[in-house]
């Protein structure tokens, strides 16, 4: 009955979320109910009791969409221009997937966008569409690239929200009235108040610190290279261990007892490094990819997601990529750079 009355349900998936999380389980004949699923399945009852106030759609006219997200949930209220006033047509509603819900704010209200024109085309029938949302959607599928999102799921979101032909997407400089949908949870609201570029708000939390480089500092830096490797000794046993110097100098180095993994090997070195040049302008050179990309790439995203894969379980290296990510803020100022391996060069670099 919840899924036949849904639209005249304001904020249905947000209220059900917690009935819903026991659909992942294994169900028995009684399913016992905590407080917060108790709260849910009554307010949920009340709500079918409830006469809607809800307009009928109109289809001399455009319709406007106002898409919100909040708590990993989507939420939209379709309206229509009625005595000089934005006129409520449909609640709808919808939970993000797993993947979208680990996003940061800005994306999950790309992801939100990304599923208006499916929650509503049964009502709108591709009638002209505006869609409102509270971020820049359009500059952040247009002008910028980041590992938060996949290229399957970009080309997505793009066809979906850019590639409509009847939908028209603008930044809400209105009330939104998607965000006076009912809700237990206040501090989300006071989001919205605040001004920010949404650009560049995404960059500076895809980083594990905002002035890092991948390119090396200009004068009065320190150059500091290190490897690790996993080799096999003469009994056979795998091996690991890593290297920190200088041109001049060793800054360290050793066997790491009980670790078989060269990917571990680069993050002790690239954490041994941050460390010896704490309060120091340093420029690290590392011929490893994952431990250049856990620093540019992967790890402050993983971190967000608190070191989970989508899928829920835990990311492999956890706990040296966390020691990473806080030694990464020990140098004054930094640069983690790439550089070729094994050349018979004879610059410094490759010697």
């Amino acid at each position: 009955m919840v899924g036949y009355c849904c639209q005249w349900i304001p904020n249905v998936a947000e209220i059900a979320n917690p009935l819903q999380q026991l659909t992942h389980k294994d169900v028995t004949d009684s399913i016992p109910l905590d407080q917060d699923q108790m709260k849910a399945f009554t307010e949920l009852r009340e709500s079918l009791c409830r006469a809607p106030a809800l307009g009928m759609p109109d289809y001399t006219k455009p319709f406007t969409l106002f898409c919100h997200e909040r708590d990993a949930c989507s939420l939209y209220v379709l309206t229509q221009v009625h005595g000089g006033a934005y006129h409520p047509v449909a609640h709808f509603s919808a939970t993000l997937d797993p993947v979208a819900a680990a996003l940061l704010g800005c994306l999950r209200a790309v992801a939100a966008a990304g599923q208006s024109l499916s929650q509503c085309e049964g009502v709108t029938m591709g009638y002209l569409l505006t869609v409102m949302v509270p971020h820049s959607v359009e500059i952040l599928l247009t002008r910028m690239k980041t590992q938060y999102l996949t290229g399957t799921r970009l080309s997505r979101y793009e066809t979906s929200i850019l590639g409509a032909p009847n939908e028209i997407l603008k930044r809400c400089t209105v009330l939104n009235p998607a965000t006076l949908l009912p809700s237990d949870t206040v501090e989300n609201e006071k989001e919205e108040d605040i001004e920010y570029d949404c650009r560049e708000v995404t960059e500076l939390c895809t980083k594990p610190r905002p002035d890092i480089r991948d390119t090396r500092l200009e004068e009065n830096y320190q150059i500091v290279f290190v490897d690790g490797s996993c080799l096999r000794d003469g009994t056979g046993t795998l091996r690991a261990g890593y290297g920190v110097c200088t041109i001049t100098s060793t800054l360290g180095a050793s066997w790491l007892r009980g670790v078989n993994s060269a990917q571990v090997a680069e993050l002790v070195a690239l954490t041994t490094a941050c460390h010896v040049s704490a309060r120091l302008r340093v420029t690290i050179s590392t011929d490893g990819q994952y431990g250049f990309g856990i620093v540019h790439d992967f790890g402050q995203l993983w971190s967000q997601r608190g070191f989970l894969t989508s899928s829920g379980s835990p990311v492999r290296n956890g706990d040296r990529i966390k020691e990473l990510l806080y030694a990464i803020q020990l140098p004054e100022e930094i640069a983690v750079v790439k550089c070729s391996a094994h050349l018979k060069s004879q610059d410094y670099v490759s010697l």
